[in-house]
């Protein structure tokens, strides 16, 4: 039992080490020890961060009967056997909000092709700005979006200008979310053709997104990511409006 203790108070001291706020706690793919690319394994991602909430939050089980409503999905509880991304933490209750509220902002970003997409670019960009890898503590204070980290990298890899043609599109397509009226059949009908369109877009912006990384293009990286933002942004108004 006290060999037991001291492997648990070992590993625990090295974990709250590795993601203290003094050292930082990398950048979300690492936080799950997963690897850094567009296309992952959700449902292993999913096992990961339910397994963290157990470790900093044991009377908190709910976590995944919620999630498991939400998604409709059939994920099995994270076991023994899962790769525990820390170990023996129930101690560590200073670090536990930071380590829970960080899990959140990862799980919530890496889950979804867009915001993982995104949040790739940032991190590219980071390293841009810098010219050379980022810190641990560096990746860390990307949870935050800064204005003036923004205009820097922006200075280092100015944006692709959209095209014209874009551009248009996209004002036609927010004319028609924001001045359609919601009670007008017609325009349901076209909200609806919209709809399919803005998602099918989507679908397409996340392979394109998927093979320019793996060309090692973060040139047309960035783009698609810029693109993918007008179209996000619109696909949500248009998702508010259907409500309506």
């Amino acid at each position: 039992m006290a060999q037991r203790q001291r492997r648990c108070f070992s590993s625990a001291s090295r974990a709250t080490t590795a993601h203290s706020t003094d050292t930082g706690k990398g950048n979300y793919f690492q936080f799950f020890q997963i690897p850094k690319h567009p296309n992952l394994d959700v449902a292993a991602l999913q096992k990961k961060y339910h397994h963290i909430q157990r470790l900093v939050h044991p009377d908190q089980q709910q976590v995944q009967a919620r999630e498991q409503q939400a998604e409709g999905a059939d994920v099995p509880p994270a076991t023994a056997a899962s790769p525990p991304p820390f170990a023996c933490l129930s101690g560590a209750a200073k670090s536990s909000v930071d380590i829970s509220t960080y899990a959140n902002a990862a799980y919530e970003t890496l889950r979804t092709p867009y915001l993982r997409c995104r949040y790739l670019s940032r991190l590219v960009k980071a390293e841009e700005v810098k010219g050379g890898p980022l810190s641990a503590a560096e990746e860390e204070e990307l949870l935050v979006e800064d204005d003036r980290r923004t205009m820097k990298a922006r200075e280092v890899r100015p944006d692709t200008p959209m095209s014209d043609d874009f551009l248009m599109e996209m004002l036609s397509v927010n004319e028609l979310i924001f001045a359609g009226d919601s009670s007008d059949e017609d325009v349901r009908r076209q909200w609806s053709v919209l709809h399919f369109d803005l998602e099918d877009r989507a679908v397409g912006y996340f392979k394109d997104a998927v093979k320019s990384w793996n060309d090692g293009d973060m040139g047309a990286f960035h783009h698609i990511v810029q693109e993918w933002t007008y179209v996000s942004t619109a696909l949500g108004n248009l998702k508010e409006r259907m409500l309506e």
